[in-house]
């Protein structure tokens, strides 16, 4: 067996494999002969894990917690490699997926939340292209207003978004809300066709953001969301994209300030405050400071009350 520990090669060569089923931590019974279902096994003082599927853990009644999908690093990786698990982690850190990894003699293998498996793989390939000389990621974007043949691929895509909930992190059961949201928002009397837009690549639509009409008390505003990137192109830019051309339509158009309900930490790089700072209230109180606000070029400042999104809003 011929393995590796030069870190460029082994990133060059990872070749990430999904192993089928999910995965779950569980303490082994003390004094219990370990099951051949077991996949991997960590002994210490506190007692013993046992690594097995979600379905034997279920049939032997053993209780846990997280629920992973299981990648294999396909590279031999020699055990003195230096670099090779923090890179990966980092890769995957920066794209806030939680990793915990398991050595073999053979290969490493990565456990990550299991509603996560598909980005995870993504950003792993893209890891072994940048050290291959290619370049990952898309091609050149063009960020355009949607069009009703556009339809379909836009619900794909927020399904393909949204199929894990940014507000827990845990996979969705069924189709995202955030689907039949925007079927009635596209028919709705508050959508505004040149504000939703779609980033597309190479033919493929890639993004997608809408902004519908919205107000506080009588003084017309907009509502942003959902807004969502197809899950292997995350992390390159494409969502910041379709923010800035969102904010540029709306300051052309003459709007006068955006909502939306989303990270601080993500949308305060394009301006976004906490929108009671400027006295507008969000339509529900616990959205605390995750419900933020933009104003534009004619914000005319001094207006309070409750924000009020398009009527499909009312029906999540």
């Amino acid at each position: 067996m011929i393995v590796e520990n030069q870190l460029a090669s082994l990133l060059s060569s990872l070749q990430p494999a999904l192993r089928s089923g999910d995965y779950v931590y569980a303490a082994w019974p003390a004094g219990t002969a370990v099951d051949d279902g077991v996949a991997a096994v960590i002994r210490e003082e506190e007692g013993t894990t046992a690594v097995l599927t979600r379905e034997r853990a279920d049939e032997l009644g053993l209780d846990y917690s997280f629920v992973a999908a299981w990648i294999t690093l396909e590279v031999q990786s020699a055990l003195d490699a230096v670099g090779l698990t923090a890179a990966v982690s980092s890769a995957l850190t920066a794209a806030h997926i939680s990793c915990n990894v398991l050595a073999g003699l053979h290969h490493d293998h990565l456990l990550v939340p299991a509603g996560e498996a598909a980005r995870a793989m993504e950003i792993l390939r893209e890891l072994s292209a940048e050290h291959q000389g290619r370049e990952p990621g898309p091609a050149a974007l063009t960020i355009r207003a949607e069009t009703p043949a556009d339809r379909p691929a836009i619900l794909e895509l927020v399904a393909q978004a949204f199929a894990v909930s940014p507000a827990t992190g845990l996979a969705v059961e069924g189709t995202p809300v955030e689907v039949g949201l925007l079927r009635q928002l596209f028919d709705a009397d508050e959508y505004l066709p040149e504000l939703s837009i779609v980033a597309e690549s190479d033919r493929e639509i890639v993004g997608y953001a809408i902004s519908t009409r919205a107000w506080v008390n009588d003084l017309e505003l907009l509502g942003l969301g959902p807004i969502g990137v197809t899950p292997r192109l995350q992390q390159h830019g494409i969502g910041s994209a379709l923010m800035a051309e969102t904010i540029r339509r709306a300051n052309a158009a003459g709007e006068r300030g955006i909502a939306l309900l989303g990270s601080p930490d993500y949308y305060s790089r394009f301006g976004f405050v906490a929108a009671d700072s400027f006295g507008i209230a969000a339509p529900e109180e616990a959205w605390g400071r995750y419900f933020q606000f933009l104003p534009l070029a004619l914000w005319p400042g001094g207006v309070q009350g409750t924000f009020r999104y398009a009527l499909p809003f009312k029906e999540l």
